[in-house]
């Protein structure tokens, strides 16, 4: 009588396993399990790209030149401006700041894509931005007005005042 319960048993447990709703619990399963790791793959690819551009800023010594510029042309007068007059357009200090201008241009080009975690790149570089924007702001301003295109420098703009909104937490 117990050989033929355990049969019973193995049977019933077969037939389970053979049950069209099993095999689709598994096959969902195991999707869901791919989806998962895909997700945290991005991730943590992106958090390498975000780790790998901030390390590569480092050694950029054009990047620091531009930001130097920025800092010592910066006055409320906005005399970072008058390096768009024409004696001075394709000088070294114009090249300087539109350097440091498209660099940052070009990583929130990249936050917006999805290319670069934002939070990392704010956590690292907020104050940065926020002061490089409200320095360069004349700049940024004069070369809208000289060219007649609102867009320069606007993802920059927009990042720069998102991030002010956010100060870093202690």
């Amino acid at each position: 009588m117990g050989r033929i319960k355990e049969m019973d048993i193995c049977t019933s447990v077969t037939s389970q396993l053979a049950s069209e709703a099993f095999r689709n619990l598994l096959l969902m399963s195991g999707v869901l399990v791919a989806i998962i790791s895909v997700i945290k793959v991005q991730s943590t690819a992106k958090k390498k790209q975000t780790a790998d551009l901030m390390f590569g800023c480092r050694m950029d010594d054009q990047l620091r030149l531009g930001n130097e510029m920025v800092a010592t042309m910066h006055d409320p007068a906005g005399s970072i401006k008058d390096l768009l007059k024409p004696d001075r357009a394709d000088g070294d200090e114009a090249r300087a700041v539109k350097y440091v201008l498209n660099h940052w241009e070009r990583i929130c080009v990249g936050i917006n894509e999805g290319i670069y975690h934002e939070e990392m790149l704010r956590q690292a570089n907020r104050t940065n931005v926020v002061n490089l924007y409200r320095k360069a702001k004349p700049f940024i301003e004069a070369v809208r007005h000289q060219t007649g295109k609102k867009t320069f420098y606007k993802d920059f703009e927009k990042l720069a005042l998102k991030w002010e909104k956010k100060p870093l937490k202690v």
